[in-house]
């Protein structure tokens, strides 16, 4: 897998690496529609690279189920999958409080907030926060998936942080939780993981293609 590579120093400057990053970041963050064409002739055109990488990395996506093929028709966008966006998330929250269950997570007190006014800055904090304690369980399966599956997630917590209040309610409960670590009350920490969770699993049915595609990086109008 491809994702194995992307903190390697150097790879994400080679041309695979950077067609790579480049679609997956717009596929997981949903800024292309469900069912849209991925054309490898006008992608490389874009990205002033030969079709080669680009094929490359589209038979590495579907193989990866980032996207679809349809026979002799190219890749696709696929449809978002509620199920398996819920089962990613349960199993996030299943490793968060496996590890504070064995008290194996030790916080530490310089663990900085973000701005509360930049949504990406919340989303990302939120995902290495969960990939850190995954790393204390020292399980590379669990930690590999906390991350995997954190990437696969990412739209859903970003719609989550726009639903209507709840972007107050994400700030408390993540106040919350670093202030319970602190005081190694694992109990009321899992009841807090369990809270946030269910509250961001709930956003998945209602789920839909972000509208506005006006960050669409360097690939915008491609398709």
């Amino acid at each position: 897998m491809y994702s194995r590579h992307e903190h390697k120093l150097g790879w994400d400057e080679s041309k695979v690496g950077k067609v790579y990053k480049a679609l997956k970041k717009l596929i997981v963050n949903c800024e292309v529609p469900p069912g849209t064409r991925l054309d490898a002739v006008a992608i490389s055109n874009v990205m002033n690279t030969s079709v080669v990488p680009v094929r490359e990395v589209l038979i590495q996506l579907e193989i990866e189920e980032y996207i679809m093929s349809s026979f002799n028709n190219g890749y696709y966008t696929k449809k978002l999958d509620p199920q398996n966006l819920s089962d990613q998330l349960n199993f996030i929250k299943m490793a968060l409080k496996s590890v504070f269950r064995e008290n194996l997570y030790e916080h530490s007190t310089f663990v900085v907030l973000p701005s509360w006014t930049d949504y990406d800055l919340i989303r990302d904090f939120q995902q290495s926060f969960y990939e850190r304690i995954a790393k204390a369980s020292n399980n590379r399966i669990m930690r590999d998936l906390v991350h995997e599956y954190n990437v696969r997630t990412r739209y859903i917590r970003w719609l989550d942080l726009h639903q209507p209040e709840r972007l107050s309610c994400i700030r408390d409960d993540m106040s919350e939780l670093l202030e319970l670590l602190d005081k190694r009350d694992k109990d009321a920490a899992i009841a807090n993981v369990d809270r946030q969770f269910s509250a961001m699993i709930s956003t998945v049915p209602k789920s839909r293609t972000r509208k506005g595609f006006n960050d669409i990086h360097i690939l915008q109008g491609v398709w």
